[in-house]
């Protein structure tokens, strides 16, 4: 099976997909989001977390009311997954800790920052940004996780980026344990960790292993949205979903 999602083709059997291919694309709005992840990988400043605070970033005419940090956290050997975190504009010492996963398998969560429950948004001239007064970080500290390795500007030493979702959930762990690692203050909020399309697997599996696993974290529950949990039944139930929905007939 192919599933297309973000720009990028993906071979999918019995939970076992790996990248095949890229499209490229002329959208400005898509080139400035790469230019922003590029920017907040590379431009660093020294901070409490050194060195992955980022203080500005290019088309902000806006000075944020939440501190953010862009760097990586190690998941296995020779694997290093981008993450951009952002604290809560509310009250980051008492609100949650938020991990967001899109899906794919192979979506960046950096699509759902920059076009979704991010801070802040890109306007159409595709070279400012602008706030979201509806973002997550409104009432909580959010992590976005680029997974797994090879997705975004995640990556793996060997270039080897075939997986599973056991090993996916295994890497997302070990992020999790770098991330906490590097920001321990953080470790006794409330942690809830949320994804949708193929977080319906992403969630799920992680979730199980923060609750049986050593990570030490005051872990509350997960949730899913517009997820997929088994490609089968998400199948037997596209012709039923389209004729209800109008989007054909009987015939």
């Amino acid at each position: 099976m192919t599933l297309s999602e973000c720009g990028r083709d993906f071979k999918v059997h019995r939970g076992v997909w790996s990248l095949v291919s890229s499209r490229p694309t002329a959208w400005k709005m898509f080139a400035l989001r790469i230019s922003l992840c590029v920017f907040a990988v590379f431009h660093v400043v020294n901070g409490v977390y050194d060195p992955d605070e980022v203080l500005d970033l290019p088309g902000m005419s806006f000075k944020p009311t939440y501190r953010q940090w862009s760097g990586y956290l190690k998941a296995s050997p020779g694997k290093f997954l981008h993450y951009w975190f952002v604290t809560s504009q509310r009250n980051p010492v008492k609100d949650p800790v938020v991990l967001w996963l899109n899906g794919g398998p192979g979506c960046s969560s950096l699509d759902g920052f920059l076009s979704e429950n991010g801070p802040f948004h890109v306007n159409d001239d595709g070279a400012t940004l602008y706030e979201n007064e509806f973002s997550w970080n409104t009432v909580a500290n959010v992590l976005y996780l680029e997974s797994p390795a090879g997705v975004g500007y995640s990556y793996s030493d060997d270039q080897k980026y075939q997986t599973n979702d056991d090993e996916v959930a295994e890497n997302n762990y070990l992020a999790l344990e770098s991330f906490f690692n590097k920001f321990p203050n953080f470790s006794q909020n409330e942690f809830f960790i949320f994804g949708e399309s193929y977080g319906g697997i992403y969630a799920p599996t992680l979730s199980l292993k923060v609750a049986t696993g050593q990570l030490k974290v005051n872990f509350k529950g997960f949730a899913v949205g517009n997820g997929i949990s088994s490609f089968a039944l998400n199948d037997q139930s596209l012709i039923y979903f389209g004729n209800y929905h109008g989007l054909f007939g009987q015939q």
